[in-house]
């Protein structure tokens, strides 16, 4: 651990990473300053290594947890790169998709259409047929309306499909921020309404819809899940949604707990971080070294939420949608310090090549250690606030981080940039950054950076 009088920080060996002895950061075997200097910044740095690793351990430790059928599917919204989504194809995931993007993006790297699910709120006709055309696994229902739409499209093509019903079940795990929670019954739009009598009018909805068949439930309660049990007290609410559903005469052969699971080295602000971080500035505390919880905690707590609910003679398929847990920690992103600006009295800012306009958007409402790469171990020894290069004052990776006194030229690293940073990413007057791959001391590009004639390629003048 570092350690100063005004906080405690998770020390790089927290992400696989590497310190030489004139105390550079090193990951994959790869200087961070060397590789900021060829591939210049922003820059993000994936560790293919462990990246498989992490994917590989969650499937066989979910696997060895559960004692019934287990089906894991990557969710691509979490990052849609091509050579990330392969790595993880090959240690063992199928696909979890949203758009037509997604579908197609699966499609080009090899997932039959058995491998995919599609969920999500925005199902036009057109990603249906999509569905329909390559025979996806399973299509989640998100609201009734989309059961006589889907079923229309079958009659038309004459043929049938597998559905789960996405239930919203009015659960927020605790402490989660509200743009986060998206099983909460009055701040998410997603799901059928389960206290509201949704769920029992889609079952029995689906029962003269003779080409769509049930096969069970899917939900999602949100992102970043810090704390394990809340899987499990989820599943213990549910009794009365399957001694329902057996009533109208259904077997559950499915259960999709989803995803969001979080991850032991960055974590979203709670309600009131977000109001204290947004309104005066006041950056919430790091990670609690007392609390790291890894897969295995997670497998147990939702091993024994099913089993409570279904009993061990009747347990149904597992099927989850881990995003964050598998990307999240393998990944970094690299800003140049480009100056330093001081208004003795009031602030000091740290101006870098990237903020929350164009590669940090995730910094907005979560905590993500910065450590300086060219001297890991510099003392943490004022209060800053780090900027990006786009020209609005919003435009932070985070207000009052305490950093050590840092020069232009030198190098910063974000930690966690594995999950959703690509996904917000944004061409705000910059190009988009290129993702170097490392392992075992080399490197590879796996996505250029954006040129200025792609930025405008799509344009006629």
């Amino acid at each position: 651990m570092f350690k100063t009088q005004h906080n405690r920080y998770l020390a790089p060996s927290s992400w696989g990473l590497e310190t030489t002895d004139e105390d550079v950061l090193h990951i994959g075997g790869c200087s961070t300053v060397e590789l900021a200097k060829l591939y210049g910044t922003p820059l993000h740095v994936l560790d293919e290594d462990r990246l498989q690793a992490t994917a590989q351990n969650f499937l066989e430790t979910i696997e060895n947890s559960y004692p019934g059928q287990v089906s894991t599917h990557f969710a691509f919204k979490s990052n849609a790169v091509p050579a990330t989504i392969q790595m993880i194809k090959e240690a063992g995931f199928k696909a979890e998709v949203m758009s037509d993007f997604e579908l197609q993006l699966a499609l080009h790297l090899g997932f039959s259409g058995k491998e995919i699910i599609i969920n999500g709120p925005y199902k036009p006709d057109s990603l249906l047929e999509s569905c329909l055309e390559y025979e996806v696994r399973f299509i989640i229902i998100d609201a009734l309306e989309e059961l006589d739409r889907l079923h229309a499209l079958c009659e038309k093509r004459d043929t049938e499909t597998n559905i789960l019903l996405r239930v919203n079940p009015h659960f927020i795990p605790k402490g989660m921020n509200q743009g986060s929670a998206t099983g909460s019954r009055k701040g998410s739009a997603f799901g059928l309404d389960l206290l509201g009598g949704e769920v029992k009018i889609a079952l029995n909805k689906i029962k003269p819809l003779n080409r769509l068949h049930f096969h069970g439930f899917h939900m999602h309660i949100g992102t970043g899940i810090f704390h394990p049990k809340d899987f499990q007290a989820l599943l213990n609410q549910l009794s009365e949604l399957v001694r329902d559903t057996h009533t109208l005469g259904y077997d559950i052969k499915v259960f999709d707990i989803g995803g969001g699971l979080g991850t032991p080295t960055s974590r979203e602000m709670t309600n009131w971080e977000m109001v204290l971080y947004q309104a005066i500035g006041k950056l919430p505390k790091g990670i609690p070294a007392s609390h790291q919880p890894d897969i295995g905690t997670y497998a147990q707590a939702i091993t024994q939420g099913m089993l409570d609910l279904f009993g061990q003679d009747s347990l149904p398929e597992l099927l989850l949608e881990p995003g964050r847990c598998i990307t999240s920690a393998n990944q970094i992103l690299l800003l140049r310090v480009h100056q330093v600006k001081e208004r003795p009295g009031i602030k000091k800012w740290i101006l870098t090549d990237g903020g929350l306009g164009t590669v940090s958007k995730p910094t907005y409402y979560e905590y993500h250690e910065v450590f300086l790469c060219n001297e890991v171990h510099r003392p943490r020894a004022e209060k800053v606030t780090i900027n990006g290069p786009v020209c609005f004052a919003a435009d932070v990776v985070y207000y009052n981080k305490w950093m050590p006194k840092v020069q232009p030229g030198e190098i910063l690293a974000i930690m966690d940039s594995g999950a959703y940073f690509t996904a917000w990413e944004s061409s705000f007057g910059f190009p988009k950054p290129a993702i170097i791959g490392v392992k075992n001391g080399k490197h590879r590009v796996i996505r250029d950076r954006e040129t200025f004639q792609q930025m405008i390629e799509r344009d006629h003048f």
